[in-house]
């Protein structure tokens, strides 16, 4: 910094003589005291241009006068100099180029004061930009003058260092380079930084550049961000004294691993019916909470989401439903923060399986005490095969009880062993009566009865005094004909009364076991009507109905082929839960096995047919009605749609409509020469239509819309015209607006292009307009406007051209 003076260098040009003599500096006419004519005064201060780029704090010119001119008030008028460094005799009166930068005004002439001295601004900016040379013109006389000396006195200063950085984003936590290009290698600079609310230091005593890690924990400043503008000030110094300061922007990003923190993920058992405190199949529900999540660098965390077997719960605490799937299941817990950052956490449970008892074999026999197969016996012996699911506190127990068939109550229960033979009855089970004996097999949690019948002892034939006969046992019925033999009749079986069959007494959990052999497919019990009879679906084998309760009727019969020349056996299932009336069937052909097809059954009233199996798609009424009018939703290439029907349409789905967007419903018809036709609506109620000829799809083109009113035009109007578009396309045009301030809002309906003076009127108060047309377009004009009135909007209505 410091203060330096500089003398120039001086010459004219008179637009008249040329250059003048050196050493004075001349502007105006002067013809009238015997000068030239126009001159331009030219300056030039050597050694001025290095002050380029530094502070100019102030100016101060000096100027000798001389006897030239009216001794008076007058103005000196400076330029810059088209040639800088020196005075160029060559260019004349071009030295002067642009615009004025510049006036001083002051009695220059030496008999009214020998110098003058002036602190003008206007020479600052351009001293800085290293300029050195400078003119004065004018062409009045008035303005004459004659200047022999002229010094300037400037007040400068070196500038502060502007820094610079080698990235303008920075990630927090990695380094960037601070450069400080300081105009003098003496100088020193101090580093400082604002971010959001945060400040401080970098550095002190910096010379050239420094190296600068933002820390981390600046992401507080942005809690709901992940990138922010912060500012890098540098101070610069001479020594001890302060120069300037300047700054630089920097965007500062918040980390990638700065993530928020998903917290602990907890699983509970939740209903637990089975009192085991564990998760079994079936028998309780989990409860998951997820406890301590939290942001990260003064992030929030703004949702929670928990998802996992099928269930999922959008807040911190998730209960599931019955679990009914033994195995690993895997819960995550998701946290999203104010930055939009994720984190996860899991938690797996597992779960017991769980099945109810089941029996594989369950015989009941008469035999001896010693447990010997006896047609007479006066025991019974009970041989099982069951299973249960031994998990914690769940045992099985096997009771048997028994009654004469003629009581209407069992006996006490006995217990029985499992995978092996109890010997029950005591010797009292009388050779000569049917016993009705009932297993139950139970758990902690299900039972499952087995009802098996002990016939009588075996003989050829038997008679009952009281009217009554039975073939392979003794007679027990009045008035029966009892058999214990499988019966074949070969001739025709007539019955007058009702039948009444054991399929009852024995159930199936092989849906597809048969025994087929040969042509006579009863040769096996497998093959005779049983039931099915279960809660769970899932423990049946090649069932349809794969889970849950299912009831049936199971029949197995045979069907001839004449041209394969043996039976087919089909296996049918009449259901009576979860759908009564349900039949299902499945057919095996001793030569190709079971069809492909599966299980397969003939839809029923309750069941949802279809449409393209002829049926409506639907379970009630309304939808039925809505699927067959309505061909459903249509979301592809409106090119491709050539099916007749109805459609709901969302233009945003589909292409090649009549708008990229918008809801509404397509009818698509054909004629007799498959030419087809697309009339789109509108919800609001606009109608496009295209039509398929010639082998493709014309354009879409709009029906006029004969009832709606659709604005045209909204606005201000208070005087001139406006332009309604396509307002000539329109039988009437409804203005509306107010006939003076502080009015009621008035509408009109008029003919379009009815040239005729027209008023809306409120009160005592009116404004008067025009319509005209010029097609397709028309206007409104106001004619008088007397009370500050408006018209505000436009509508037409029944549009009929196009």
């Amino acid at each position: 910094m410091g203060k330096n003076s500089y003398k120039a260098q001086l010459n004219y040009y008179d637009h008249n003589y040329g250059w003048g003599n050196a050493g004075t500096c001349a502007q105006g006419d002067g013809r009238t005291w015997g000068a030239g004519s126009a001159r331009t005064g030219v300056m030039y201060f050597p050694g001025l241009s290095n002050l380029k780029g530094k502070i100019i704090n102030s100016v101060k010119i000096t100027v000798t006068n001389r006897a030239g001119g009216q001794n008076a008030q007058k103005t000196a008028h400076f330029f810059r100099s088209a040639s800088q460094g020196g005075i160029n005799t060559s260019l004349g009166a071009g030295h002067k180029t642009g615009n004025q930068i510049g006036t001083l005004s002051g009695w220059f002439h030496a008999y009214a004061a020998a110098s003058l001295s002036f602190t003008p601004t206007f020479f600052s900016s351009y001293i800085a930009a290293g300029e050195d040379t400078f003119c004065i013109y004018s062409a009045t006389a008035s303005e004459y003058l004659v200047w022999g000396a002229v010094t300037l006195e400037v007040d400068w200063q070196e500038p502060a260092t502007q820094p610079s950085l080698s990235a303008a984003t920075v990630e927090m936590g990695k380094g960037v380079t601070i450069n400080t290009p300081a105009v003098n290698s003496a100088y020193r600079h101090t580093l400082r930084y604002a971010f959001g609310g945060a400040s401080g230091t970098i550095a002190t005593g910096i010379a050239s550049s420094v190296s600068w890690t933002p820390p981390v924990s600046l992401a507080n400043q942005i809690p709901s961000a992940t990138a922010g503008s912060g500012t890098i000030y540098c101070d610069t110094y001479s020594g001890s004294t302060l120069l300037g300061t300047k700054s630089v922007s920097i965007t500062l990003t918040v980390p990638g691993s700065v993530v928020p923190s998903a917290g602990t993920l907890s699983a509970a058992l939740a209903e637990d019916t089975s009192g085991t405190g564990l998760y079994v199949k079936g028998m309780g529900k989990a409860k998951l909470t997820l406890s301590g999540a939290s942001g990260a660098y003064g992030s929030s965390i703004t949702s929670y989401t928990i998802t996992g077997g099928g269930w999922s719960a959008t807040n911190g605490a998730l209960t599931t439903g019955t679990l009914a799937s033994a195995g690993n299941i895997t819960f995550t817990a998701t946290v999203t923060d104010s930055r939009g950052r994720k984190a996860s956490t899991t938690r797996t449970i597992s779960v017991i399986d769980y099945t109810k008892p089941g029996v594989a074999v369950c015989n009941v026999y008469r035999c001896d005490a010693d447990g010997n197969r006896k047609k007479a016996g006066t025991y019974f012996a009970v041989e099982i095969n069951a299973s249960y699911s031994a998990i914690t506190g769940n045992t099985l127990s096997i009771t048997a009880r028994y009654k004469k068939q003629s009581e209407s109550s069992y006996g006490t229960a006995t217990i029985v062993t499992n995978n092996g033979k109890t010997v029950l009855g005591g010797g009292n089970i009388g050779a000569s009566t049917t016993y009705d004996v009932l297993v139950t097999v139970a758990d902690k949690y299900n039972s499952l009865s087995i009802p098996r019948t002990l016939s009588t002892k075996s003989v050829l034939q038997s008679f009952k005094r009281s009217a009554g006969a039975a073939i392979g046992k003794v007679a027990e019925l009045a008035n029966w004909l009892d058999v214990a033999w499988d019966t074949r009749i070969r001739g025709n079986l007539k019955v007058d009364g009702g039948m009444s069959d054991g399929a009852w007494n024995r159930d199936a959990t092989d849906l597809m076991l048969i025994n087929f052999s040969g042509d006579d497919p009863y040769n096996s019990n497998t093959n005779y009507d049983n039931v099915v009879r279960t809660e769970d679906a899932s423990t049946l084998i090649n069932s349809p109905v794969t889970s849950g309760p299912f009831y049936a009727y199971r029949k197995v019969y045979p069907v001839y082929t004449p041209w394969s020349h043996h039976s087919k056996v089909f296996v049918e299932l009449k259901e009576v839960f979860p759908q009564k009336g349900r039949i299902w069937t499945q057919a095996y052909d001793p030569n190709n096995g079971w069809g492909d097809n599966g299980w397969t059954h003939p839809f029923t009233n309750k069941d949802v047919v279809p449409i393209a199996n002829g049926g409506t798609g639907a379970t009630n009424r309304g939808d039925a009605l809505y699927n067959f009018i309505v061909g459903g939703v249509y979301s592809e290439n409106l090119n491709d749609l050539a099916v007749i029907g109805s459609y709901w349409i969302n233009l945003s789905n589909c292409q090649n409509g009549p708008s990229s967007s918008g809801y509404g419903t397509m009818e698509v018809t054909r004629s007799t020469t498959n030419n087809y036709l697309q009339r789109f609506t509108f919800y609001m109620g606009r109608t496009y239509y295209r039509t398929f000829t010639n082998g493709r799809w014309y354009d879409w083109r709009a029906l006029p819309n004969a009832h709606t009113a659709e604005t045209l035009w909204e606005g201000s109007l208070k005087n001139g015209t406006a332009t309604i578009a396509n307002g000539a396309k329109y039988a009437y045009l409804i203005v509306g607006g107010w006939a003076g301030s502080n009015e009621d809002a008035v509408t009109q309906i008029i003919p379009v292009g009815w040239g005729t003076h027209m008023r809306l009127t409120s009160a005592d108060k009116w404004l008067a307009y025009q319509c005209d047309l010029s097609e397709p377009n028309a206007s409104i004009r106001i004619l008088s406007n007397p009370y500050d009135g408006a018209i505000t909007w436009v509508w037409g209505v029944n549009r009929y051209k196009e």
